[in-house]
């Protein structure tokens, strides 16, 4: 009996001390000790200072941006200037072909009416004459009058230069025709021996083919209207001419004929 009253002592004396020995070690009273379940506390270095706000975050210098290229710009201005031009050139050939529907233009009409020689003589790399020609030059046009500024004329053996011959310039007006005379003269002109050989062959069969070339200058005038200067080809090809090897004289074979015109 006088045991179980200190036992008792005992054991209570046993439990505080557990309990106070529990109590020191909880994570309530270590702040060391970092309790399960909450998030760490910041770290604070001891010889830092404290500051009671926050550090602003620092300051970075951004120098100013490029303005931004924009590569469809000089696309877009060449898209319109070809856009442009297209536009104008379609304009313009509207005009035209409004102007021509309205004018009819045509190219004049050149005829060969006469043509003598005379002097006439071809031996030993020479070659002399005199050429006479007459032409028939007719505008067509109703509305067009045509100016002929400048002109001259050549004639030919085959492909061989032989003379050539200043025209006066003239005028035309709507539906008329101009009688045009041309002259060569050639005196001991050199010629080569093979186109001499050649022209004295058809002198023996009784003809001699010459071609003559105009070239001329000449301006379209419609009213107030006024086109650019053409130069206009006229060309007639193998004109006969009847001469003999023992004549110095002969004429034009054939009826008139009708040269080509081209621009």
């Amino acid at each position: 009996s006088h045991l179980f009253p200190h036992t008792l002592f005992t054991k209570h004396c046993f439990f505080r001390c557990f309990i106070f020995h529990s109590h020191l070690n909880s994570p309530m009273q270590d702040p060391s000790r970092t309790a399960t379940g909450y998030p760490a506390p910041p770290y604070n270095h001891p010889n830092a200072a404290q500051y009671p706000y926050a550090a602003p975050p620092p300051q970075y210098y951004h120098p100013a941006a490029p303005p931004p290229h924009r590569p469809y710009a000089s696309r877009s201005f060449f898209r319109a200037f070809f856009a442009t031009m297209i536009c104008l050139a379609v304009i313009f050939g509207v005009i035209l072909v409004i102007t021509w529907l309205v004018l009819r233009p045509s190219l004049p009409h050149f005829t060969l009416t006469t043509l003598s020689l005379s002097n006439f003589s071809a031996s030993n790399q020479s070659l002399s004459g005199t050429w006479r020609l007459a032409f028939n030059v007719r505008n067509g046009n109703r509305k067009m009058s045509v100016t002929y500024n400048a002109l001259r004329s050549s004639i030919f053996y085959h492909s061989n230069y032989i003379a050539e011959s200043e025209l006066a310039p003239f005028k035309q007006d709507t539906k008329s025709e101009t009688a045009l005379n041309v002259t060569f003269a050639a005196a001991n002109a050199y010629f080569e021996s093979g186109a001499v050989r050649d022209l004295n062959g058809d002198r023996t069969r009784g003809s001699v083919p010459f071609d003559v070339q105009i070239l001329a200058s000449t301006s379209f005038r419609s009213g107030s209207w006024r086109f650019r200067t053409r130069i206009l080809k006229i060309i007639c090809r193998k004109i006969m001419v009847g001469i003999s090897s023992n004549s110095t004289s002969g004429e034009l074979v054939g009826s008139p004929g009708e040269c080509q015109v081209w621009t």
